[in-house]
């Protein structure tokens, strides 16, 4: 298991670089964020139920107070927890905000569109309820670093903040032989999580 401090210690030991405790906690911080963002993971997934008060039609999601670690939308579908049969229902359709009329020049039912800090809902039904899936950052927060990539490929991290230390110091050779290992990394971490099952 791969905690906050132990990638920085890693890191240290990599560059021989122990005088470099800030600069080694960024960059690990930096490298967590760029293994996350390298692919849209399973694992980073985060769904959420919502209840709305007042029930409608047209419903405006402020998304990021919802979930601030809020990365990119994946899903949102129409959901009854009361229906112990079927809870989940009907998935909107994502448009873009030009797409939201049909070839009447009418609103399209039953789709929602991201529109700056809210995603816009407009439904078919009047509903009290609805699921939202989405892609979520990690935490990089030293005191409660949450990384499954740390825990998993912790190399694609600890490679790449090297790789930083050393263009830093000015060692390019050595950030370019880093590089190259990230590259090895990196393509582990996508056969390995691209999917959620295995071959």
């Amino acid at each position: 298991m791969a905690s906050f401090a132990d990638l920085v210690s890693d890191v240290k030991i990599m560059t021989n670089r122990p005088d470099l405790d800030n600069e080694i906690k960024l960059a690990v911080k930096a490298a967590t964020l760029k293994a996350h963002q390298s692919d849209f993971y399973p694992k980073d997934l985060f769904e959420t139920a919502i209840q709305w008060t007042p029930i409608d039609y047209f419903q405006s999601l402020d998304y990021r107070t919802l979930v601030p670690r809020w990365r990119s939308l994946k899903y949102i579908r129409k959901y009854d927890p009361t229906n112990t049969t079927t809870p989940s229902g009907k998935i909107f359709t994502i448009a873009q905000p030009e797409n939201i009329l049909d070839q009447y020049q009418l609103n399209r039912d039953d789709i929602c569109y991201l529109a700056g800090a809210s995603i816009e809902i407009r439904s078919s039904t009047q509903d009290a309820y609805m699921l939202l899936g989405c892609y979520i950052f990690p935490d990089i927060t030293e005191a409660t670093y949450d990384s499954w990539i740390a825990l998993d490929h912790p190399y694609a991290i600890e490679f790449e903040a090297a790789s930083k230390i050393f263009k830093t110091t000015g060692d390019d050779a050595q950030s370019t032989q880093m590089s190259q290992e990230v590259a090895v990394q990196y393509a582990l971490l996508q056969r390995d999580s691209i999917i959620a099952q295995g071959y």
